[in-house]
């Protein structure tokens, strides 16, 4: 259900004003965005109202329109209504540190363990957007004893150690090509930082041990196009594939989407997700 109080851009100019975002029309009978220019960060603020007004034929350079404010060189995001209303506290959060730029703690001073899924639930849906993603495998980056001298600290622990980062991966599948060989890949389901924390080399880390783990011939994984350009995994070798297309949703009376039947009666989008793929082994 649409919110019948207009005032998401009025609440969105409180919250992110003291950030050092100001508004601006970015083009007419567009959405507005937040710039902060000392930052390089844009935010464009979905009105569900006003998205219910938006003329269909504009549709087709909606997921365009964020692809190309990451062109002009700004780390750009996305924030629906809804989702500000669902996800608030984390937005606001993630936010502070893109202005105020977290601590950075080098992957080797973490070492990655193998946890069960009680173990990793309330970090994920605390520090992910998306919160809790089930998977196969679970790993995670956590200081250890002997590296705990440099005090760095988490709200969550394991077994009295630090827990900095998890990554969930799904079943590995496998893929025959037309010549019958077979391809083992395996899929990064989600990645989770504390966003107080720059994790450097943690992502190279955790995937290592992963392959360590299991004979894979490359991990794949998606990032979502509005909170992510997908740089973190171009940095250590990941191609991109495809954009995925963007899926309509309703929006319920307690805020949860659901996919719509009907593109022309849906409520909101997503932007579509980048898929990247890492090659470990790859056969010739």
């Amino acid at each position: 259900m649409i919110p019948n109080k207009l005032n998401f851009y009025l609440e969105l100019d409180a919250h992110l004003s003291p950030l050092g975002f100001v508004r601006e029309t970015y083009m007419q009978d567009s959405f507005p965005i937040w710039k902060s220019k000392e930052n390089s960060i844009i935010i464009q603020g979905i009105c569900l109202a006003e998205f219910k007004r938006l003329d269909p034929g504009k549709m087709m350079g909606f997921q365009q329109e964020i692809i190309n404010f990451r062109m002009d060189g700004f780390s750009a995001f996305r924030i629906w209504e809804d989702v500000w209303n669902q996800k608030k506290p984390w937005i606001l959060n993630f936010l502070t540190f893109q202005v105020n730029k977290p601590i950075s703690i080098f992957a080797r001073d973490t070492k990655v363990v193998i946890l069960e899924e009680k173990d990793v639930r309330d970090f994920a849906n605390k520090n992910h957007l998306l919160g809790f993603l089930k998977g196969k495998t679970y790993l995670a980056c956590i200081v250890p004893p002997h590296r705990q001298f440099r005090n760095i600290q988490s709200e969550f622990e394991i077994d009295g150690n630090p827990l900095i980062a998890i990554a969930v991966f799904g079943q590995d599948r496998i893929f025959k090509s037309e010549e019958g060989d077979s391809q083992i890949s395996a899929e990064l389901i989600q990645i989770c930082t504390d966003p107080s924390v720059r994790l450097v080399g943690g992502l190279t880390k955790l995937i290592s041990f992963y392959t360590f783990l299991h004979t894979i011939n490359d991990v794949m994984t998606y990032s979502d196009l509005e909170w992510s350009a997908g740089m973190a995994f171009q940095k250590i070798g990941f191609k991109n594939e495809l954009i995925t297309v963007p899926l309509y949703f309703n929006v319920l009376e307690n805020g949860k989407r659901v996919l719509a039947k009907d593109v022309n009666t849906a409520d909101a989008c997503n932007s579509g997700n980048i898929k990247s793929r890492l090659l470990i082994n790859e056969k010739k």
